[in-house]
């Protein structure tokens, strides 16, 4: 008798340990798992192993990497944003690291097939508007063939990858595109040359003027001949400096809102 009132205590303290999400510390005020499939797109196994990789990341790095699929955004919003819906469910469920509550959340609605990536607190600063953009090309084709499992765990994956490269103190943003940071070098490049080339037809028209007829009788003079009582100073040209000035390649950086939260939302 006594062994089993044991096993009936140990199985109920299991069951609150499991019905109890995210409990890891700093993670401890949020209300939902890092997976939460309110669409039932995955399976149990599918679940099982998208949680334990989400965990193991969000600990790691201390930012809340999470995934919430649902039927619809609408129920979870004033009017038609799913933005604001993603804003709404990671305030109301208290999502996110430590006291600045950094995170990133992918939030898939089935009705219309729209998805909404939001970040927050140091999650602003590892996802910035240029690493949404290559966050979301990582799953979106996957969920154009309905492979939902397939789609989470290469958003997974890619957050992992771009938390590290922030933590090492180099955001995924527009300067890590070598294609962009080629095309800088070669404005940079085309900016001097038209420079020189401006600068090279001033002095060759200055020049060209230098020789032209004389109009004065004293530009024919031998020198001594005359004895020259007046002197008259003619302005012939200016020496000009020029200081090249460095600009960026592109506008990087996360555009954050008055909320706090930066986001890039779409369809799949």
């Amino acid at each position: 008798m006594k062994k089993r009132i044991s096993s009936l205590l140990a199985v109920m303290v299991l069951a609150l340990f499991l019905c109890v999400p995210a409990l890891a510390a700093g993670f401890d005020e949020a209300e939902l798992y890092f997976v939460t499939d309110e669409a039932g797109l995955l399976s149990e196994p599918e679940w099982s192993d998208l949680e334990a990789r989400a965990e193991e990341i969000s600990l790691k790095y201390k930012c809340g990497v999470y995934i919430i699929a649902v039927d619809n955004f609408a129920n979870y919003a004033d009017g038609n944003d799913v933005v604001e819906a993603a804003k709404n469910l990671y305030r109301e469920y208290s999502l996110g690291y430590g006291g600045e509550r950094s995170g990133v959340l992918l939030l898939l609605s089935m009705a219309e097939r729209d998805y909404d990536l939001l970040a927050y607190g140091y999650g602003n600063t590892a996802f910035t508007d240029y690493g949404k953009d290559q966050l979301a090309e990582k799953f979106l084709d996957n969920f154009k063939n309905d492979d939902w499992y397939g789609g989470f765990q290469d958003y997974l994956e890619k957050s992992g990858s771009m938390l590290q490269s922030a933590r090492e103190g180099h955001p995924l943003d527009v300067d890590s595109n070598p294609l962009i940071r080629l095309a800088g070098i070669g404005i940079s490049l085309l900016v001097g040359c038209v420079a020189a080339f401006v600068i090279t037809v001033g002095v060759s028209d200055r020049m060209m003027k230098s020789v032209s007829a004389k109009t004065k009788a004293d530009a024919y003079l031998t020198a001594g001949s005359v004895e020259i009582t007046g002197r008259e100073d003619h302005f012939t040209h200016t020496t000009e400096t020029r200081t090249k000035i460095e600009r960026s390649s592109g506008s990087g950086g996360t555009t954050v809102d008055s909320d706090g939260f930066s986001s890039k939302s779409g369809k799949f």
